[in-house]
């Protein structure tokens, strides 16, 4: 029994290192060749150490082999260490790119919608955009007063002629009063219509009109292309604004295919 103990203990260090290199190496997939190479030299110190318990090297040339891969073990981790904290920088800034990049993109199709509802198709020109949104001006109609109960609908009322335009000579307060139902259509500026209170609440980055054709952190344009679709029978206007040049995924709103104004992130 103590001899059987003996050669456990002998054998069970360099089999214990032969294990581990191999299960590195085995499960190494998507690892850095610097992982690779580190366990690979775990397994030659095992399979070293097997070797000498068996006698067929020396001691010295254990030591001398197992010396040096023991420095280039260290120097493959400090290699490793390096690409690792390489990795968390560069995923670092890609977020932070890709972040700016995604609230200007919604900024671009923010502006979109709004410039498609008041001329009926978008525009494939930044500079079209950039003017409709510091001075443009957006229709918005209002209703003053409350429809009777006997007709639930704005189509039976305008049909029954029960709403009418503002009356020039009362106030909002003097209509609602007299129970009359009115339509008022007023003109607001586009651009504190589009970015109103509750798009600042919901903003991360600052605003900047002028900068909406630009690629946030490069020193080149999104691309701006419009369109027209067939959807159920009606011509629908499209548009796509993308990233031609990205710094890692390419970031894109709308499509040129189909009535889309999704962008191709998480939203």
């Amino acid at each position: 029994m103590q001899e059987i103990g003996r050669i456990v203990g002998r054998y069970l260090f360099p089999i214990l290192l032969i294990l581990i290199g191999l299960s590195l190496l085995l499960f190494s997939q998507g690892q850095t060749i610097w992982y690779k190479l580190g366990g690979a030299g775990i397994l030659i110190v095992g399979v070293l150490g097997f070797l000498f318990v068996k006698g067929i090297i020396n001691r010295q040339v254990q030591v001398i082999v197992a010396v040096v891969i023991a420095v280039g073990a260290l120097f493959l981790a400090f290699k490793d260490y390096d690409v690792i904290k390489d990795r968390l920088a560069y995923d670092t800034k890609k977020q932070k790119i890709e972040s700016h990049i995604i609230q200007r993109l919604k900024d671009i199709r923010k502006a979109e919608v709004a410039y498609q509802k008041e001329y009926g198709a978008y525009t494939p020109s930044f500079d079209t955009l950039i003017d409709f949104l510091k001075n443009g001006q957006v229709s918005l109609i209002k209703r003053f007063g409350a429809l009777p109960d006997t007709v639930p609908t704005e189509e039976m009322a305008r049909e029954l002629g029960l709403i009418h335009q503002m009356p020039d000579s009362l106030t909002e307060e003097q209509v609602i009063a007299s129970g009359m139902i009115v339509r008022d259509t007023i003109l607001v500026p586009v651009d504190t219509y589009v970015f109103d209170q509750s798009d600042s609440s919901n903003r991360k980055y600052k605003l900047y009109l002028d900068s909406l054709p630009y690629v946030p952190f490069g020193k080149h344009k999104f691309v701006l292309e419009t369109g027209t679709v067939e959807s159920g029978g009606v011509t629908q206007s499209v548009f796509l604004v993308k990233d031609p040049k990205p710094f890692a995924n390419q970031l894109m709103v709308g499509s040129l295919e189909k009535a889309n104004t999704s962008g191709n992130w998480k939203e």
